[in-house]
């Protein structure tokens, strides 16, 4: 590439000259994008095409970077984290913060949570600063054995618990409310999950930052994560919405909110692509760049 600098009276000019291709430019643009944010490859013909096209969640790395990241919001040294990344300055999820306060309010300021796919606590910690002044509070996520090993060991007390099985967690806590916090996409089967858990009745479902859409239907795919996060990939689904309001419907719970949390769960195309869309330059079509906004519900069981 060859740079040009040139000035007239009251404009100053930088050309640059390339021999690269159109298409080479884009595809060194992609490569450096996907160097340094999540992306996604597919859709896959099934899950597991997609479960040997990716390492898999069983990844140690993984676990590792959210023992270390729950460490230093607990020690004080993080405000918060999501999925490994660990954040400085206080934020909340305020449809989810929102909803489990209303939950609260109809049941004597007594808020009880199955947290299902919880990590270490990721939406109990980030959020219990704006809980602490309930009646009660009890807080059980469920997840995979050595999540829950971990939990107990370094993070359990009188409010936050662990477990891996679901039954054990709905006994134990008699929950108000279960949560459902970027958890479903990740399952190889998320409707057998979400029809086993409207099954069990509980008053409040909340489900938030899920990868679902209306109109399309579902697929699956492999999630890169970058090294600077952690260097892994995994299958997820991205799920058709429509199927999932007619379980919600199945099992007697009304649609109180359905919300769109923030973020986008996709390809997001990166800013020099976005900039020759806009002057009508040959970019790759749009069936390449799934750019699908997070949904989120929250339901109440009807009084039958």
């Amino acid at each position: 590439m060859k740079r040009i600098n040139f000035s007239l009276p009251g404009i100053h000019c930088l050309l640059e000259m390339t021999r690269e291709s159109p298409q080479a430019r884009e595809q060194d643009t992609w490569s450096e994008f996907r160097r340094h944010n999540v992306y996604f490859d597919g859709p896959h013909n099934d899950w597991r095409s997609a479960v040997a096209a990716s390492d898999g969640y069983d990844a140690p790395t993984i676990f590792t970077k959210v023992l270390e990241a729950t460490r230093a919001v607990v020690q004080g040294r993080a405000a918060y984290e999501r999925d490994t990344v660990v954040f400085t300055e206080r934020s909340y999820s305020h449809p989810l913060l929102a909803w489990l306060l209303y939950a609260a309010s109809r049941s004597d300021l007594r808020l009880r949570v199955v947290d299902f796919g919880g990590a270490l606590g990721s939406s109990y910690f980030q959020h219990r600063s704006a809980l602490a002044h309930l009646a009660e509070l009890k807080w059980c996520v469920v997840e995979q054995p050595h999540f829950v090993s971990a939990g107990r060991a370094e993070f359990e007390d009188q409010q936050l618990s662990f477990s891996d099985s679901l039954d054990e967690a709905i006994d134990r806590v008699k929950p108000t409310v279960v949560l459902l916090s970027g958890v479903l996409q990740y399952l190889q089967n998320p409707h057998e999950y979400l029809e086993d858990i409207l099954s069990r009745g509980v008053k409040f479902i909340l489900i938030d930052r899920t990868a679902a859409q209306s109109d399309v239907a579902a697929a699956p795919f492999v999630q890169h994560v970058p090294a600077w996060i952690y260097s892994a990939s995994y299958p997820v689904w991205f799920l058709n919405a429509d199927e999932m309001q007619s379980s919600f419907a199945k099992h007697d719970y009304e649609v109180v909110d359905r919300f769109q949390p923030t973020g986008t769960f996709g390809f997001v195309t990166p800013p020099p692509l976005q900039e020759l869309k806009r002057w009508g330059i040959g970019v790759t079509p749009a069936p390449r760049q799934h750019e699908w906004p997070y949904v989120g519900w929250f339901l109440e069981k009807l009084e039958i």
